[in-house]
């Protein structure tokens, strides 16, 4: 008897293209809820639903919302839309044909969030980027401009031997000391 092997990996996460359909559906008709009715009590913040993820079976959606206005309350916000969301469901009974009307959870997208200090990084590595360039071109004028002195000061001290002929070590010494002293520069 032949056993054969059975393949236990999930199956790929893409969506079917009836999912997708009763996402844009769902997503559509949470969206003319939210303009419909006055959901929000709370001044200067605004709610926009991003996307609604259908599961396979259609029994459930995750509805991702984004919220503008008061950061500090976005939680709270969803939490509540969590507390009544019958009443939504009860909402999209009336307006979409399924066998079974799907159970909603609202969740927070982040998404932007996200995008937004990924972007800021990206600035500051920009920024810190273009400093280092321009630090790197100021080092090499530094270098050329050391080099271009360092060269007048080897002329310098050449003309300060040749000046003065001595056969004493400790006098040339003295004269070389005297020429980096006055070029500001370390021999």
């Amino acid at each position: 008897m032949k056993f054969q092997s059975v393949n236990h990996k999930k199956k790929s996460q893409t969506k079917s293209q009836r999912q997708l359909q009763i996402g844009e559906n769902i997503k559509r008709i949470m969206s003319e809820i939210f303009m419909r009715e006055d959901i929000l009590a709370v001044p200067n913040t605004q709610i926009v639903v991003r996307e609604a993820d259908v599961s396979p079976d259609a029994k459930s959606v995750k509805i991702f919302v984004s919220l503008f206005g008061n950061d500090s309350i976005h939680e709270k916000i969803v939490a509540q839309l969590n507390k009544v969301n019958a009443h939504f469901r009860y909402q999209l009974a009336k307006k979409i044909t399924l066998r079974f009307t799907p159970e909603i959870s609202f969740v927070l997208d982040k998404a932007e969030k996200y995008a937004s200090e990924i972007e800021a990084l990206i600035n500051k590595e920009a920024q810190a980027l273009k400093e280092a360039k321009i630090t790197k071109i100021k080092t090499i004028k530094t270098v050329k401009v050391a080099k271009q002195n360092s060269t007048k000061s080897a002329k310098k001290l050449v003309k300060e031997l040749t000046k003065k002929p001595t056969s004493k070590p400790k006098t040339a010494k003295k004269i070389v000391k005297k020429v980096a002293v006055k070029s500001k520069t370390k021999i």
